[in-house]
């Protein structure tokens, strides 16, 4: 299965954390155990996503209620369990949460009305997806608790 990462942040720590290499000037890739990974740089790659492919978005969230450090997520069930259970191992805290003020079902919201509409696509094509934000991601040991998480999700 081929794993598209996109990162809403400087994607530097990604590469370097996942051991991704830069194919012949023309996009950013590696592979984390038997999947391959592609990491792109604009919400255009991803839109029509289709086929054996998952989708992992990496953002950062406003401080507001959340503590610097905390991981906000939002996906497919069997993405959200693997986070889950990754961000036990690390003894993180994360917290699931709607995109958009729409959703009834979640008390926490990020308002993220682009992600929103491509989630529901992806929901719609059975495509698996998970969607990271932490709160002031800036720091290293911040960066290292994304690519950590990141690694344990795909792998």
């Amino acid at each position: 299965m081929k794993s598209i990462l996109f990162s809403e942040l400087a994607p530097e720590f990604l590469v370097q954390g996942l051991g991704l290499h830069n194919e012949e000037g023309l996009k950013i890739t590696g592979k984390l155990g038997l999947q391959d990974v592609e990491l792109v740089s604009s919400v255009s790659f991803l839109e029509n996503i289709g086929g054996e492919t998952q989708v992992l978005c990496i953002g950062k969230a406003e401080a507001g209620p959340y503590r610097p450090g905390d991981v906000l997520m939002a996906g497919s069930d069997d993405l959200l369990d693997r986070a889950f259970h990754a961000l036990d191992e690390m003894e993180q805290r994360g917290v699931v949460v709607a995109l958009s003020a729409n959703s009834e079902n979640h008390q926490v919201c990020l308002n993220i009305d682009w992600l929103d509409e491509l989630t529901h696509e992806w929901k719609g094509k059975k495509i698996p997806h998970l969607c990271l934000f932490m709160v002031d991601p800036d720091e290293s040991e911040a960066q290292a608790k994304l690519v950590t998480l990141t690694r344990k999700v795909l792998s």
